[in-house]
């Protein structure tokens, strides 16, 4: 029995130890940090995700300021590579779409990500539902997925009966009443109008998505905020943009009803698996490396994914983290859906928005 009890001891104490050398090796991180004041970090267009951000990140390291830009991802292409042939090394991370990430990693820009997970609380792989499954990179290490969610087109019920979607699914777009009554944030510019462009190809084909693009006059906009407020002013009835919901908060306190906009559901069939523009990755050389270190591991923190989550409306991929979108959001156990922001889905995305570049030529 003592023999027993003397190794039950052994175990207990390093694990122990470990936990007093952590807290102290994050204290002397966090001093470092302090020291370097600053993070700076090229964010997703996504207003309500870096609102969170700007106004939870002072309260926990009010010494730290959080630098936040919104470049288009061609734009922030070109001048992060201008930089970098000048010598200069001026950006620590991205929270923003995964495409930048993994492109930019084959240049040599992007470091791996797991060294930076130090806390214990956040380096786990099953909290991440496991590595290959969180990673959007085909190596599986640069760019890491906070978001998980099934993102589908919204439409107006008060316009477009929920009858005929749940027996259409996407199909139901190209009914000739909906013309020019359906808006498409451009699927050909980087951002969230391109991540269904998949799907509605799938479910309607060629001959179907050049009706949806010619026959239907469906309108192209560039900026997301221009589909949500033609939604909420009844401008348009049907929304090919998968964060219409969690966008048009300031149009519901102004009277619109939230109820009436519906997305065409969570099936493989109607919506896709999305990440949105919650993918983290660390650009090498960075200029406040501590800082840096310590706002990701703050905001893996099981906590703040949950604020997150609620904040954008985008369930988090923390398998600990109650579901915090809509019920519509949450994918079906089992079902196989498309991911279009994996980069092994790169190609076949390509091929899509090759077609539709085609068709606006003819309209």
């Amino acid at each position: 029995m003592m023999r027993w009890l003397m190794g039950l001891a052994l175990l207990v104490i390093p694990a122990s130890a470990g936990a007093q050398d952590f807290k102290a090796e994050w204290a002397r991180m966090v001093e470092a940090a302090n020291q370097e004041g600053e993070i700076v970090m090229q964010s997703q267009p996504f207003q309500t995700a870096r609102e969170f951000l700007l106004r939870e990140w002072p309260k926990a390291y009010p010494k730290i300021k959080l630098n936040l830009s919104v470049l288009p991802e061609p734009q922030f292409w070109a001048r992060i590579r201008t930089e970098r042939a000048a010598g200069k090394y001026l950006w620590d991370m991205a929270v923003s779409g995964a495409s930048t990430g993994y492109t930019l990693s084959k240049e040599g820009i992007v470091d791996p990500l797991m060294p930076e997970l130090v806390d214990p609380a956040v380096n786990k792989p099953e909290l991440w539902g496991g590595w290959d499954e969180a990673f959007m990179d085909l190596e599986k290490k640069y760019v890491l997925s906070i978001s998980s969610f099934i993102a589908s087109p919204f439409y107006n019920a008060a316009h477009v009966p929920p009858e005929q979607v749940k027996r259409l699914g996407i199909k139901a777009m190209l009914d000739p009443a909906y013309a020019g009554k359906i808006y498409w944030l451009e699927p050909t510019l980087p951002g969230g109008g391109r991540t269904l462009a998949q799907l509605l190809h799938a479910q309607l084909g060629e001959d179907g998505l050049r009706k949806l693009l010619i026959d239907q006059k469906t309108v192209l906009v560039a900026q997301q905020q221009q589909v949500v407020e033609a939604m909420a002013r009844g401008t348009a009835w049907i929304g090919i943009l998968p964060s219409v919901r969690g966008l048009i908060g300031p149009y519901v306190q102004a009277g619109v009803k939230i109820d009436d906009l519906r997305t065409f559901g969570n099936t493989p069939e109607t919506g896709v698996l999305s990440i949105s523009g919650a993918g983290v990755y660390v650009f090498n050389r960075r200029p406040h490396p501590n800082a840096t270190r310590v706002f990701i591991n703050w905001l893996l923190s099981k906590d703040v994914q949950y604020g997150f989550a609620v904040a954008t409306a985008q369930a988090s991929r923390r398998q600990d983290v109650p579901h915090a979108g809509d019920p519509e959001t949450k994918p079906i156990r089992g079902a196989k859906y498309i991911t279009p922001q994996r980069e092994e889905n790169q190609a076949a995305q390509d091929k899509v928005l090759a077609l539709i570049a085609e068709i606006k030529k003819a309209r």
